[in-house]
């Protein structure tokens, strides 16, 4: 990129080259580890989603505060038991989170798995950190598939240099040696 007039074509052009894969990189690697982070984070979120859902619970007690312990936090949640239909219908009683203080009869929301356990609510975000090595993977992988094809370019490259240089010394060299053939 210099100018040089001694400067071989090919040369010139594999500094192009370089420079377009630079910003090639520069431009679809953070475009692309940002889109396989967000593809990781979203699948995930909808895969802890579909695994747990949310069922209606009917209390069949009060829900108070174990014997000797005083719930100073406002909305704490003690386990009391309650009935609800599981996603096969059938009717299920066991212990289940609810506020303390709740009356029996309340409605509470729990969370189930897929084998029916009561389980959290699915947490947005809960699969943040497998988003970012996702997404540095990416950008490895995108950075190395540029490494590649500009070591294919150099190799086409070199193998037209040696090409020319055959070529020339087949021309010139019978001149210098003496040998013709």
């Amino acid at each position: 990129m210099d100018g040089n007039p001694l400067r071989r074509a090919s040369d010139r052009a594999e500094a192009w080259i370089r420079a377009g894969l630079l910003v090639g990189f520069l431009i679809a690697g953070p475009m692309a580890a940002l889109a396989a982070g967000r593809w990781t984070a979203h699948t995930g979120d909808a895969g802890s989603a579909a695994q747990s859902h949310a069922v209606q619970a009917v209390l069949l007690r009060t829900a108070a505060a174990p014997a000797g312990r005083a719930v100073a936090v406002r909305g704490a949640q003690v386990w009391v038991s309650a009935r609800w239909e599981s996603a096969g219908g059938a009717t299920r009683t066991g212990e289940v989170p609810a506020p303390a203080g709740a009356p029996t009869g309340t409605v509470v929301t729990i969370w189930l798995d897929a084998s029916g356990r009561i389980t959290g609510p699915p947490r947005p975000g809960e699969f943040a950190d497998e988003a970012v090595a996702t997404a540095v993977i990416t950008l490895i992988a995108v950075a190395l598939a540029l490494l590649v094809v500009l070591r294919l370019i150099q190799r086409f490259l070199n193998w037209r240099h040696l090409a020319a240089w055959e070529a020339a010394w087949r021309a010139v060299g019978p001149r210098w040696t003496g040998h013709r053939s």
